[in-house]
């Protein structure tokens, strides 16, 4: 019997229509019954402006994405890292293979004697004759 392999990690949503996901679905009906709402309490121009952030809050949190991540989660992500405690801790590790130390014999300070002085060579004596064109 064949074995087939099974496909894993799959994130996909629920599709209303086509384009739509359940998710961007509630929020552009969310959003539209609250602007349905501010309008009949608000004045023309602070609903216009008020109704225009909440579309545009609506639009973004239902279709931008951040590296793969949706901006509702990627907001709630931050939002908890911010409020949330922070501990940091440093352990120091034993290294895992032990080592031992080894003794070495003393260095000995080599003592100096006499300084040689090195003869010129013929291919030194040629080229400083021909820097100086004395052939």
């Amino acid at each position: 019997m064949e074995q087939y392999p099974v496909p894993q990690f799959i994130e996909q949503e629920g599709k209303i229509t086509a384009f739509l996901s359940f998710r961007q679905f509630f929020f552009l009906i969310g959003a539209g019954v609250i602007c349905l709402l501010l309008y009949y309490i608000l004045p023309r121009t602070i609903f216009y402006i008020v109704g225009g952030i909440i579309v545009l809050l609506a639009i973004s949190l239902g279709f931008v994405q951040i590296n793969g991540v949706s901006m509702l989660d990627y907001i709630l992500s931050s939002m908890g890292f911010a409020v949330g405690g922070k501990n940091y801790t440093w352990k120091k590790r034993e290294s895992p293979y032990p080592f031992k130390t080894i003794k070495r014999a003393a260095i000995r300070k080599i003592e100096t004697g006499p300084v040689l002085k090195a003869q010129e060579s013929q291919l030194k004596k040629s080229k400083t004759s021909i820097e100086l064109k004395t052939r």
